[in-house]
């Protein structure tokens, strides 16, 4: 199998990837998961959720902004429709001997809600995101430290937004607080252990590269 993918492979490559990541991040994130650290507690996403951010990252990196804007909008497009067929699923009937439905309405039925939250957030964080990397890679090399900074800023607006709207009514004001925090906390861990994978990624996908007229 030939893995010598060209410039345009590459891109459908990291497409892939991000909406996946986003799809992923979405259906998990129903589950709060209680780190055991200084009562620090986190909806499950944060285990996958900073992949999409240094995805954008990278594809606006490497391809541009209008290129990691359309990716945002195939991220939603690739999510609308998961959101549909597993709802749909829930209004079909079942024979008597399948006893999944409980359990099946238990995460599917917030997974609509959650999807909206993260499309605004979503939108916000990584927009914001997509923008400020154009504008400190704008005519310079790669710098991990700046866009790590990047990442931290877009993910800190990202987490209040969406763990705001996603569970507002259903827990506590102080367990949201506790939340936004700790994702981030734990996004920031993640972010920054993924730094020299990201940077390769960069590398990577910028070999070939047609040569700007």
């Amino acid at each position: 199998m030939d893995l010598n993918f060209d410039f345009a492979e590459k891109r459908v490559i990291l497409t892939v990837f991000f909406c996946m990541a986003f799809t992923i991040a979405n259906l998990i994130t129903v589950k709060i998961i209680n780190i055991n650290f200084l009562g620090m507690e986190t909806p499950a996403g944060v285990l996958i959720y900073p992949l999409v951010y240094i995805l954008t990252n990278v594809i606006a990196d490497v391809y541009g902004e209008r290129v990691a804007q359309r990716t945002l909008a195939l991220g939603i497009a690739a999510d609308i429709l998961f959101v549909f067929m597993t709802t749909l699923i829930l209004f079909l009937p079942s024979p008597d001997f399948f006893t999944g439905d409980t359990a099946l309405s238990f995460v599917f039925t917030q997974t609509p809600r959650i999807l909206v939250a993260s499309y605004i957030s979503y939108l916000i964080g990584n927009l914001v995101n997509a923008r400020l990397t154009t504008i400190v890679n704008k005519g310079k090399s790669y710098s991990s430290g700046i866009n790590l900074a990047v990442i931290a800023f877009s993910q800190l607006i990202d987490n209040f937004v969406f763990i705001g709207l996603a569970f507002v009514g259903m827990y506590s004001v102080v367990d949201i607080l506790i939340m936004i925090i700790t994702h981030w906390a734990l996004s920031l861990v993640w972010t920054v252990i993924a730094q020299p994978f990201t940077s390769m990624t960069v590398r990577w996908a910028e070999k070939g590269k047609p040569a700007e007229d």
